[in-house]
């Protein structure tokens, strides 16, 4: 199989992947981790001069490497949100745990009487 269709069906599982899901899951990134790594080994294998046929796969890649990219930059922010989300909720509980452990003591005001 040559370079240009291996990086085509690496491409076409990437897109598949990324359009059928509709929330983030650890599965769902390791798989694209994997694709994503895959696919950059393949892509120096792949030399000119390309055939017809090689070169109607590699418009197709760009076109669905537009798509891929959106929506990968659409799971980092769901990531993004989802850990300052667990962050926020850990130091919620940490606050409700101790509510006493980062108080301010500057700003007193002593009322002495002489």
């Amino acid at each position: 199989m040559s370079a240009v269709k291996q990086c085509y069906e690496l491409t076409k599982q990437l897109y598949v992947l990324i359009g059928s899901s509709s929330k983030v899951e650890d599965r769902l990134i390791e798989e694209v981790d994997r694709l994503i790594l895959q696919r950059e080994g393949i892509l120096p294998s792949i030399q000119p001069p390309y055939t017809e046929a090689e070169q109607a796969l590699g418009h197709q890649i760009v076109q669905w490497n537009t798509v891929i990219d959106k929506k990968l930059v659409i799971l980092r922010d769901d990531v993004k949100r989802e850990m300052n989300g667990m962050n926020k909720k850990k130091s919620t509980a940490k606050k409700y745990s101790n509510p006493y452990e980062h108080l301010q003591t500057d700003g007193y005001f002593y009322d002495q009487k002489k």
